[in-house]
């Protein structure tokens, strides 16, 4: 269960990376033929650049699952018993299978704080990566949302990753 809850929080990092440019970049009713291509087409040269900074993304996030699990046991719980008390407070109707003791509700604090610096951390190697491979953010999501709506270059990049 660990695992679903970390990998949203890793999708959410990328999701969050991926929304970020959408304030700022307002298209008007008719862009320039020049400014067009810049905003709606993807060089090779960053098709690669995107693909890189992707499979350094996933890297990323599998150490911060790793660390994630590591914080979790360091403290004593098991990743059920995490996942149980995490649910109850985040919806007070999902009850877990027994009371919640004061002990277990101080490991549970501890490895909450270190997910959230494992998060943080995580949000800087990412924006990292992603400049290391020749990318600003906002073109990085540029380019994630015309791979999200284009099935081929999206199977070029699938492709590339694989590599």
């Amino acid at each position: 269960m660990i695992q679903r809850l970390l990998l949203s929080g890793c999708v959410l990092v990328i999701g969050g990376l991926c929304q970020m440019p959408v304030q700022a970049q307002t298209p008007t009713s008719k862009p320039a033929p020049t400014s067009q291509p810049a905003n709606q087409t993807v060089t090779p040269a960053e098709t690669r650049q995107f693909a890189n900074a992707v499979k350094q993304v996933l890297a990323i996030s599998r150490e911060a699952e790793k660390q994630a699990t590591q914080a979790i046991q360091s403290e004593g719980l098991t990743e059920q018993r995490f996942d149980e008390i995490f649910r109850s407070q985040n919806n007070p109707q999902q009850k877990p299978s027994k009371p919640v003791e004061t002990g277990e509700r101080q490991k549970y604090d501890r490895v909450i704080a270190k997910l959230t610096q494992i998060s943080k951390d995580n949000d800087s190697k990412v924006e990292t990566a992603v400049k290391k491979e020749g990318l600003e953010i906002p073109r990085f999501n540029q380019i994630f949302q015309i791979v999200r709506s284009n099935p081929q270059l999206r199977q070029q990049v699938q492709d590339m990753i694989r590599q």
